[in-house]
């Protein structure tokens, strides 16, 4: 009677990672993980990790925004977070203001890869590379029309954003 006896500290043993193995397949086969599942996961789980690393950073820049407007000398805290989607990559770009007038524009791809970005103004465009991750900044922008251009892996594919003003 003790070998039919369970307990759940007991190591796997084969007939175990047979069984495992068979609700798998059965998973897999009717009920498989959808296209583009894992990358959307990715993605979502990346941006909550920035909005807690945009979260805090801008708390800070809200506290001293405060102790600014007491003095008189600081300027309003702006920030803008949006979003592009197209049928093969979604981009989100957080633009923020910098002491000389112009703009940060912090980016981040899904899927994660590193391809060629471009920053498209009517003043000159910009280029990058996006690191593994995805992720993609241009320190100083300027104020005005613009637009990225990311190139694909595949063939020399562009997608072209929307002109948003910076």
């Amino acid at each position: 009677m003790d070998s039919l006896t369970f307990s759940p500290d007991a190591p796997l043993d084969d007939g175990d990672v047979a069984v495992l193995a068979s609700l798998g397949r059965a998973f897999a086969e009717l009920d498989p993980v959808p296209d583009g599942l894992v990358e959307r996961s990715q993605f979502a789980m990346t941006l909550a990790a920035l909005e807690e690393e945009a979260a805090e950073v801008m708390a800070m820049a809200h506290v001293e925004a405060l102790a600014g407007a007491v003095r008189g000398d600081t300027a309003p805290v702006e920030a803008r977070t949006i979003t592009f989607t197209h049928e093969s990559l979604t981009v989100m770009i957080a633009l923020s203001p910098s002491d000389d007038g112009r703009v940060r524009v912090d980016g981040w791809l899904a899927p994660a890869a590193p391809l060629v970005v471009e920053l498209r103004q009517p003043d000159g465009d910009q280029s990058t590379t996006a690191d593994d991750d995805g992720r993609f900044s241009f320190d100083a922008a300027d104020r005005g029309p613009a637009s990225l251009l990311i190139r694909l892996a595949d063939e020399g594919t562009k997608v072209t954003t929307p002109v948003v003003e910076l």
